[in-house]
């Protein structure tokens, strides 16, 4: 039988590579904006919240939402490879390094949710919404300009939010949701925008999106002057 610490750090694992592994066959069937939610971090934080809200202990909890996350991308980048379905691996040490940082972060919030008081549960009730409403107004907002996806983060934010009413003090509870949404909204926007610019979260806008558009037609424009000159060809015979 495991030790108690160690439960959660195998539901860490668990969890990690059921959602990386899910996230990669999922992702080319989802149409718009569902497909977010597949290539976006907010859901993944949940599973290293959900692995140390398994934890008695604040220790077990950082390790936990660390291994989930972590394994996440790993799972993540193998199931693609697996399927032959074509992704960035150069980012892969950046995504890494952010599970290394994000998962503790998602860990102790799940423990302090359900084994913490005061200050430190409204810390943990703070943060599933915190961080999806940080994403909205970060990735879809400020860096993709994509306000479907906005919408949608934003209702799943708030309504997470909501269903931690009650079990955390309203000022704390408040306080750390806007620390959350300003920290989360500085990394979704400007930090990602700098490192993987705008092909990363479930859609292609902006730029990079306008210059494929650019490029298609370019090929249009081309091919029609290829057309106009098959008829000059013509009437010169």
């Amino acid at each position: 039988m495991l030790p108690a610490d160690a439960v959660p750090l195998v539901v860490g694992v668990l969890v990690g590579a059921s959602i990386g592994a899910a996230t990669a066959v999922a992702q080319p069937h989802l149409g718009l904006p569902w497909s977010a939610l597949a290539n976006s971090a907010s859901p993944w934080l949940l599973g290293g919240f959900a692995a140390g809200a398994r934890a008695a202990r604040r220790g077990p909890a950082i390790g936990a939402g660390l291994l989930a996350c972590v394994v996440e991308v790993r799972a993540y980048y193998a199931t693609a490879t697996a399927i032959a379905m074509p992704v960035a691996h150069n980012v892969t040490p950046f995504w890494l390094a952010c599970a290394a940082v994000g998962g503790p972060v998602a860990g102790l919030a799940g423990w302090g949710w359900r084994r913490g008081s005061g200050r430190v549960r409204a810390y943990g009730a703070a943060f599933p919404g915190g961080t999806f409403i940080a994403e909205a107004v970060g990735a879809y907002g400020l860096r993709l300009h994509y306000h479907p996806a906005v919408a949608l983060f934003l209702a799943i934010g708030i309504a997470l939010l909501c269903l931690m009413i009650g079990r955390a003090p309203w000022p704390g509870l408040l306080a750390w949701t806007a620390a959350f949404v300003v920290a989360g909204a500085l990394v979704y926007g400007p930090l990602l925008d700098a490192v993987v610019g705008t092909t990363s979260g479930g859609v292609t806008f902006g730029p990079l999106g306008q210059l494929g558009q650019l490029g298609q037609l370019g090929q249009l424009g081309q091919l029609g002057q290829l057309g106009q000159l098959g008829q000059l060809g013509q009437l010169g015979h």
